[in-house]
């Protein structure tokens, strides 16, 4: 669970190796003494060949998560449209629309992305609060499947009332007869807290996202006989890292009474979407497991009979994620430890926006080595800023120069906030599956991050 930054200065860090919990991350032998391992690949033979900082997935760990949650659903019609802005790679997305997956986007260059994957249509759900019309447009013509030509996506949630305008406006354009009018869901605010922390709530009255209930309903009645739009839905997503089943319920249990209501004014919905935001253990915390919170939605949504829609994007690729970083130097100043590692807060921006706790510990145990007594440090990157500091006060065994740490769980919201700042490379990304690791995206290079400039000072 994210915490404000300073607490981390304030309390005695405790932790349980993840390399002991994590599924597919394990202690095994290597030819210099224990390594860790994903799958069959030991981290440190992986940063070797792609070097640091960079991230790293577990097929299997993604394949599991997924399968889980989807096994949870059985019995009630339903699509798992992961969130591509938990992770954007486009190696990933093709691998889970393989597994059966839909997209969550919340963009128009996630629903570009979602294109050049070759994701079609009637799997993409289109949210997001600000919508343009340029991004509506472009969503309205998307090509629904390779099939019969047909455009539009699955679902658009639209979010306010002049949005709704918007998409009026640009479906009068293309919409030539009422079986070709887009697929339409409004957004509500169930007006429950959740989340683990204020920046990844969503689903409060306080936040930007979604309609009031009554607006809602306001807006579906005045539409109902519009051609121009299908009434196919009802969205909620209420926040993110949330630890409890209680705002769960109680967000699904409003959404409930929202659609039998409409239901009673002639307007039946089709789709329920009730977004994602199950939280996972960093570090102690202790969430629902995803086979939990499955049985709960089931239970409570399979009395509508609606088709429902999740979106998962932490509960799945959080935890098979991980970001290894080499220690340039250790730093003593005052009685303070610093010890300064080759990744950055431009590339793992989580710690240093929500305040959130990553675990993180060496990679490998040497042969035949006694266990050194572990030191408190802080752990921080190269980055021009104070903030650019992943722990406070962590505990860390001696390291040294050229040393490999892990930082774990950092499969979601890693690499897709990741950023140029202080002009350094984004780093690559690799998969592993079984024994065998592939790179899914390169290192930048400078020429990858100047060839957006124009020479305006060299132009006649």
């Amino acid at each position: 669970m994210s915490a404000p930054a300073s607490s981390n200065k304030k309390k005695k860090l405790r932790y349980a190796d993840p390399a002991t919990f994590l599924p597919h991350f394990a202690w095994k032998k290597s030819p210099r003494g224990q390594s860790v391992f994903a799958e069959g690949v030991a981290l440190d033979a992986a940063a070797k060949k792609s070097g640091t900082p960079a991230y790293l997935y577990s097929q299997a760990s993604i394949h599991d998560a997924f399968r889980e949650l989807d096994r949870g659903l059985a019995g009630l019609p339903h699509t798992l449209c992961f969130a591509v802005k938990s992770n954007g790679n486009m190696a990933l997305l093709q691998m889970l629309a393989a597994m059966g997956a839909g997209f969550d986007a919340v963009s128009g260059g996630e629903i570009e992305l979602l294109r050049r994957a070759g994701i079609p249509g009637n799997r993409i759900v289109f949210s997001g609060v600000g919508k343009s019309r340029e991004e509506i447009r472009e969503a309205l013509r998307y090509p629904a499947s390779g099939k019969n030509g047909r455009r539009g996506i699955l679902l658009f949630n639209v979010e306010s009332e002049p949005e709704m305008d918007v998409l009026l406006d640009e479906a009068a354009r293309v919409v030539r007869h009422p079986s070709d009018a887009p697929a339409v869901s409004i957004r509500v605010n169930p007006d429950v807290q959740a989340g683990g922390h204020p920046h990844i709530s969503t689903g409060h009255h306080q936040h930007k996202f979604g309609m009031d209930l009554a607006a809602a309903r306001r807006l579906y009645l005045a539409h109902r006989d519009v051609r121009r739009i299908r009434w196919e839905g009802v969205s909620a997503h209420i926040g993110s890292q949330v630890l409890s089943l209680a705002p769960f319920r109680t967000a699904l249990q409003r959404m409930t009474a929202f659609v039998l209501d409409l239901r009673k004014q002639g307007i039946h919905l089709r789709y329920l979407d009730f977004g994602g935001g199950l939280g996972v253990r960093y570090t102690d915390q202790k969430p629902p497991s995803r086979a939990d919170y499955a049985r709960m939605v089931r239970k409570i949504v399979r009395p509508l009979r609606v088709h429902l829609l999740l979106e998962p994007g932490r509960s799945i690729v959080a935890q098979s994620g991980v970001l290894l970083t080499r220690v340039l130097y250790v730093k003593e100043n005052r009685g303070k430890t610093f010890v300064i590692v080759d990744a950055a807060m431009n590339d793992l921006m989580r710690p240093a926006l929500y305040g959130a706790v990553h675990a993180i510990t060496p990679v490998m145990r040497a042969k035949g080595g006694a266990s050194a007594a572990v030191r408190r440090v802080d752990i921080v990157g190269p980055v021009c800023e104070t903030g650019d500091c992943f722990l406070h006060d962590w505990p860390l065994p001696p390291v040294q120069p050229g040393d490999l740490l892990a930082i774990w769980c950092a499969g979601a919201y890693g690499m897709s906030l990741s950023s140029n700042y202080n002009m350094r490379l984004r780093a690559p990304e690799v998969l592993v599956s079984g024994k065998r690791s592939k790179l899914i995206r390169r290192r930048e290079t400078y020429n990858d991050l100047f060839r957006a400039e124009t020479d305006v000072l060299g132009e006649s």
